[in-house]
């Protein structure tokens, strides 16, 4: 009888083991690794500078160069974007507030030296293009992950030699009007990297015009410790053709460096750097 006792209490605990071990390792959901790439370790403050190549359907080239200044507050975040060269964009200036709180709507405000006058810019404006580019105001600031539902497309997939996840996203029916204000997108695909949970590849379907964005991220590599995109791109096509892309190209990036609250100010767009 003692050793069929034994025998059957070892079975047992070979049962959890394998059942905790199952639950350990197990495949994260779509949400979670949706949140996971928007949670990622990304510094505190960050500033880089950035070159903008904004390309027609001629291939003719627009070049922008820009400064970028971001700090974190706790779950908050705040980011300033002036625009250096050429002359005809020379100190704009463009801020956001990314608030943690779902309840608390994002702030973001655009000032432009002509007019000599800072513009808030309201929801309904953030899925417009920022600065003649395929980059909505939306995408700067980052997506709610919350408003979206996610459901797995693939749970892997090799993007440039590296697996990766790709998952669906559709706006919450409850959110539905939200989204479309905030975004203009009806439907995204995402392909997050597993080892870095870096988004290297995105796919939009634009409700106005019915047109199609490109997302890709190239020339990741890491920064302080920190993995980094150099180099994102925005592809804008209508029935398959290309009508216009973005480049956005980052150097000289440093995480971690201090910044001072002050930078974060309507005052602070109109001064300039």
């Amino acid at each position: 009888m003692r050793i069929k006792i034994i025998a059957v209490c070892t079975i047992i605990f070979t049962l959890l083991i394998v059942s905790f071990h199952e639950r350990t390792f197990a495949e994260p959901t779509p949400r979670q690794i949706v949140d996971n790439m928007d949670n990622r370790e990304d510094g505190d403050t960050l500033t880089q500078d950035t070159l903008m190549v904004l390309i027609n359907k001629n291939n003719q080239k627009r070049i922008r160069n820009i400064k970028n200044i971001r700090k974190d507050y706790n779950k908050d975040t705040k980011a300033l974007i002036f625009f250096l060269s050429p002359a005809d964009v020379r100190n704009t200036a463009y801020m956001s507030f990314d608030w943690d709180a779902s309840a608390k709507e994002d702030d973001s405000w655009l000032y432009l030296p002509a007019l000599q006058k800072v513009k808030r810019v309201a929801s309904g404006d953030k899925s417009s293009a920022f600065m003649g580019s395929d980059f909505s105001y939306s995408d700067i600031n980052g997506i709610e992950v919350e408003d979206w539902e996610y459901t797995f497309v693939k749970k892997n997939m090799k993007v440039d030699g590296a697996d990766a996840w790709v998952v669906q996203g559709l706006p919450r029916k409850e959110r539905f009007k939200k989204v479309l204000d905030e975004t203009g997108y009806l439907k995204s695909l995402l392909w997050i990297r597993k080892d870095n949970h870096v988004l290297v590849k995105a796919k939009y379907w634009v409700k106005e015009g019915k047109k199609i964005k490109y997302f890709k991220a190239e020339d990741i590599r890491q920064v302080q410790g920190i993995w980094t995109p150099c180099t994102i791109t925005m592809i804008t096509t209508s029935k398959g053709k290309v009508e216009h892309s973005s480049v956005l190209k980052f150097t000289d990036i440093q995480y971690n460096r201090e910044i001072k609250d002050s930078y974060f100010s309507t005052r602070s767009m109109e001064r300039g750097l």
